[in-house]
């Protein structure tokens, strides 16, 4: 079964809240976690206590597009999009022993390439209309089961929630990275609960 993948958000998870906030994250079983944000300078505070608290819950603490943010608080797990640093350059600031995603959004063209580069895995998005990203282009689900057939291991992203994480399930993703839903009321255990629930139907 898919592992659910949460992603931090500035607006959603607000910093007073981090901690709170990825504990119960953390409770409900989810290994991975990635801290996105758009602020500058990022919170290096906030974003260590959280990384401690990942190694804590032995869950996979990923930053996203900045490798030297990671570097300067000891993490060794990115995510990159299109803009940002590459592979080569991610495992050459972090080490051979790093973890790096990449966004290959609905092209299987740049997953390819990812993989080739040592890519750890290999993410597709939007899969439905994002209230993160309410412009971000929609992703075929074919295009994920492409991917799938390439042996990489694959997350998809954009718009899942509980009521369509079945059918996003059933592409058999190795990760569903979820954001908005994840936060909805400020009810972390029960959106997990609701989300875990409907991804083993």
């Amino acid at each position: 079964m898919a592992e659910i993948y949460a992603i931090s958000d500035d607006m959603l998870m607000p910093e007073n809240l981090a901690l709170q906030y990825t504990r119960e994250i953390l409770e409900c079983g989810v290994k991975f976690f990635q801290f996105r944000s758009k602020k500058e300078p990022k919170n290096e505070k906030i974003a260590s206590e959280i990384f401690n608290l990942c190694e804590k819950f032995g869950a996979r603490f990923i930053v996203n597009d900045d490798i030297y943010f990671a570097a300067r608080i000891g993490a060794k797990s990115v995510h990159l999009g299109k803009d940002d640093a590459s592979i080569k350059e991610a495992y050459e600031i972090l080490g051979n022993d790093s973890y790096v995603g990449v966004s290959c959004y609905d092209n299987l063209d740049l997953a390819i390439k990812a993989k080739q580069n040592g890519a750890s895995y290999v993410a597709f998005g939007a899969m439905f209309k994002s209230p993160t990203k309410p412009n971000a282009p929609l992703c075929s689900h074919k295009t994920v089961l492409q991917a799938k057939k390439l042996g990489a291991c694959v997350c998809v992203i954009g718009g899942i929630n509980a009521s369509n994480i079945s059918n996003v399930a059933r592409l058999k993703p190795d990760m569903i990275a979820i954001i908005s839903a994840i936060y909805k009321d400020g009810m972390i255990k029960r959106n997990l609960e609701n989300l875990q629930r409907n991804l083993s139907l």
